[in-house]
């Protein structure tokens, strides 16, 4: 097997010393944007942005459903990539929305999201903790 805890492969330690030093990175970049960016902004392709969104969400919704229904361990992958797509959207649905009906909606929505995003780790987990126990991985 290529990656095994004992024997790392060179690339698996290129990218978690690249992702790790991102990381750290991200951090003041992170300070120097809440100091800089405006307070608001308009986007000139704003329900492209939404739709696109939402189109990623249910395409991986419906690979989460299929290869779980099909009890594919390839599961693991789309429901993890799936719930963090869907706490993304429910960040960015509350954080946009407007005062009075347009939060109600967007938190209502948030509970509904993050319900989803909880089902799809919990099927992933269910589909890990399988694949771990029959000693593949």
């Amino acid at each position: 097997m290529l990656l095994t805890r004992k024997s790392p492969h060179r690339l698996v330690s290129g990218a978690a010393a690249l992702v790790t030093v991102s990381a750290v990175i991200l951090l003041p970049w992170t300070a120097y944007l809440a100091t800089t960016l405006p307070p608001s902004i308009s986007a000139r392709h704003w329900p492209l942005v939404w739709i696109g969104l939402d189109a990623v969400m249910a395409v991986g919704l419906a690979s989460t459903g299929v290869l779980a229904c099909r009890r594919d361990r390839r599961v693991v992958l789309t429901a993890t990539s799936t719930a963090t797509m869907l706490f993304t959207d429910s960040w960015f649905d509350v954080c946009t929305a407007g005062s009075g009906r347009s939060l109600v909606f967007a938190l209502a929505d948030m509970g509904v999201e993050l319900g989803e995003a909880a089902a799809c780790l919990v099927l992933g987990w269910l589909f890990w903790r399988d694949a771990r126990g029959r000693g593949s991985r």
